[in-house]
Order: structure tokens, then C-alpha cells, then sequence
């Protein structure tokens, strides 16, 4: 489980990684439950903590079971409940109907992620990308230990900042002479000043190779995108990014949901892997695309 349990801490939208136990009914009583988990055969101490999905059961529910649980399995032969200092931390999940049990084999890196989120920023602006999703954007460009990185949208600086916790190099670039300026009071308020920033245009980027370009070109009525027509800023984007990443490099970025980006990546030689949506309000929804050499 370490290779596995290795990857899982680099992530940022998951919260911890189980070991499945088994799926049970709802309506499942405490012994059922705690029979399930004693024919696994786990040693040590032990700790019951409940979790709910969409609502599933009422916090005061889930709270209720988890008591009962780790009542009940003090009293039961097998068991040694540790509430503060647990060896094994079996998770009931509660969702669509259903008791998932898992025995806790490690936590995301989201806590130490969420540290570096807008708010705590020296320097913020709205239209900021939140901290995990550029942390997820780096995983899908699968960036590796000594991984080249640009982001030639860099803003407040999240991606580059991300990308050097994962021991990358990153390479920032920004038309905006305040972003470009100010985004290093992000980079010496968390200590990342190994990133590389650079006042410059998307369009015409000052790089010669990369291994990834991970960015949040600007959106919306709180970004500029100074004076450049939005499908136009793709297209000088997408052109210069494939021209700079290696052969086995990738490229994600986010574009808004009716914009048809898809086949400028494809006129550049790029293919589209994968596309998620993210809906952003009621009027908005944007598209999150990783693309990579035809050839990759």
C-alpha cells in the first residue's frame, strides 16, 4: 500500500484513503457492525468515527451511531477503543441507503494544502483559483519531482506555489505587471521563493521546453484579459504552450463551458484525455481540459 498511500497524500479534494470492509444496510444494527469488523481481524486499538454524504442521515444520527459504536465496542470482547490515539480508525460512511466501513489506511494532503488558500494570502484577488483545484490540475498534468511547470496565466501565483510543494520547477508568467509584482509577496509570505515569475504575454512566452503548462486563463467580470478577445487570448495560448511542451508533456487548463476550445488544442496538435465540468454559478460553468501529444 505505500506507492498508493504515497500518491493519495498529493491530493487536495479527497480527504482520506480506506481499506473496504464492508457494505451494509443502512438500518444495520451496532452488532452487525461491529461483527463485520472483527472478522477482518484488526489489531490494536480501534475508533469509530461516522461520516455522512449528501445529507444522508441528520448530524445528530450521526453522532448517535458513532457513540454507540465505540460504546458497544468497549464492552465487546476484541476490541480496545482508543478515542484519542487510535491504531485503526474503521470510517462508516453513510450514503444512498447504504453503511460503507473502511478501515482508514492514510489522510489526503488537503489540511496542509488548505493552509495556502485565498484568505491567507498576503496578496488576493477574486478571481483567484482556489488552492485545491490548482493542486488537482497539477495531478492531472501528472507532475512529477523536478517536473518543468508554467503557468503563463499566474496571477496571485496558486499554481506555481502548488507546484513547488511538489517539488517542480516553476515558471510563472503574467501581462499584468501587478500581478506579476505583487504574487511575490505570496511567494516569500510562504517560502517558494525558488518560483520563477515573469512579467510577459501568453502569446508570445519567453520559454524554451516544458513539461507541463497548468493555468486559469482570466474569466468573468472580476479578470482582465486586457483588451484581448477571449477566444483569440485560447488560440495564442494553446499555440504557444504546444510549442514549448516536450513530447510527453501536458497541458490543463480551464476555459468557460460554450467556449469551443476543443478544437484549437486538436489544430495544435494536441489531444483532449480528459474534461470535467465545474459549475461555478448559476450562469456560469466552466470546463477543466487535459490535453497531451498525440503521440504521448
Amino acid at each position: 500500500m505505500k506507492p498508493v498511500s504515497k500518491a493519495f497524500k498529493r491530493l487536495a479534494l479527497s480527504h482520506f484513503l480506506c481499506e473496504e470492509i464492508s457494505v451494509l444496510n443502512r438500518g444495520a444494527s451496532y452488532d452487525e457492525i461491529i461483527t463485520a469488523v472483527l472478522k477482518t481481524g484488526l489489531k490494536g486499538s480501534v475508533a469509530f468515527r461516522v461520516r455522512r454524504i449528501r445529507a444522508n442521515i441528520t448530524p445528530e444520527e450521526a453522532l448517535a451511531l458513532e457513540t454507540g459504536l465505540n460504546r458497544m465496542a468497549s464492552n465487546s470482547q476484541g476490541f480496545i477503543v482508543d478515542l484519542e490515539n487510535p491504531e485503526n480508525t474503521v470510517e462508516v460512511v453513510s450514503s444512498d441507503g447504504c453503511l460503507i466501513l473502511g478501515r482508514r489506511v492514510c489522510s489526503s494532503g488537503r489540511r496542509s494544502v488548505m493552509r495556502r488558500s485565498g484568505g491567507r494570502k498576503p496578496f488576493f484577488h477574486p478571481s483567484s483559483l482556489k488552492v485545491e483545484l490548482a493542486r488537482t490540475m497539477l495531478n492531472l498534468a501528472r507532475v512529477r519531482k523536478g517536473s518543468v511547470v508554467v503557468d503563463p496565466f499566474s496571477g496571485t501565483g496558486t499554481v506555481l506555489m502548488e507546484a513547488y510543494e511538489l517539488q517542480a520547477s516553476p515558471v510563472g508568467l503574467d501581462v499584468d505587471p501587478v500581478m506579476a509584482y505583487s504574487s511575490l509577496k505570496n511567494y516569500k509570505w510562504f517560502k517558494t521563493l525558488e518560483v520563477c515569475q515573469a512579467l510577459g504575454d501568453a502569446r508570445r512566452m519567453p520559454f524554451k521546453r516544458a513539461d507541463a503548462v497548468v493555468t486559469d486563463p482570466p474569466y468573468g467580470r472580476r479578470a482582465s484579459t486586457h483588451g484581448s478577445e477571449s477566444l483569440r487570448l485560447y488560440e495564442g495560448f494553446i499555440s504557444e504552450a504546444s510549442s514549448i511542451l516536450n513530447e510527453k508533456g501536458w497541458i490543463v487548463f480551464l476555459a468557460p463551458s460554450k467556449l469551443p476550445v476543443e478544437r484549437i488544442l486538436e489544430s495544435n496538435g494536441l489531444k483532449i484525455v480528459e474534461k470535467y465540468f465545474i459549475e461555478v454559478h448559476t450562469n456560469l460553468t466552466r470546463k477543466l481540459l487535459v490535453g497531451s501529444r498525440r503521440h504521448a
